[in-house]
């Protein structure tokens, strides 16, 4: 069958990040209903990913639950993105995701750190920075 592995990060999308790729992370978490005509041409976009129900997906082998969601901060004037989930992972679509957001991530400072994935039968995470 396959075994789980969960994703918890959180970030702040830099000012220019394009309404396009706010409009697939909406599409992610579950906030939106259409997919977006225009993706990019990024792995992550492949027909072999599961991209489109990755940020949503659950299972019971991890304590917390999903919560994937994107917000915008009129007063910041910027979004920020929260991440729970946890998936089988077969096509590498967490490392292809943080690959394909990090452009877009506010960072304070060379490798920033972002969370972590943590794999179904491991005791520690493993940190993710950007």
């Amino acid at each position: 069958m396959g075994m789980y592995t969960e994703l918890v990060c959180a970030f702040q999308l830099i000012e220019e990040t394009p309404r396009s790729i706010i409009d697939i992370l909406e599409f992610m978490t579950g906030q939106r209903e259409e997919q977006p005509n225009d993706l990019p041409d990024h792995d992550l976009f492949s027909n072999e990913t599961r991209w489109k129900w990755m940020l949503q997906s659950d299972s019971f082998y991890f304590d917390g639950k999903t919560y994937s969601k994107i917000e915008n901060d009129m007063i910041v004037g910027t979004c920020y993105v929260s991440i729970r989930c946890n998936l089988k992972d077969y096509d590498d679509e967490i490392a292809k995701f943080i690959d394909w957001v990090s452009p877009y991530i506010q960072k304070d400072h060379d490798r920033y750190f972002i969370g972590y994935e943590r794999y179904e039968e491991d005791k520690e995470p493993t940190l993710i920075f950007v």
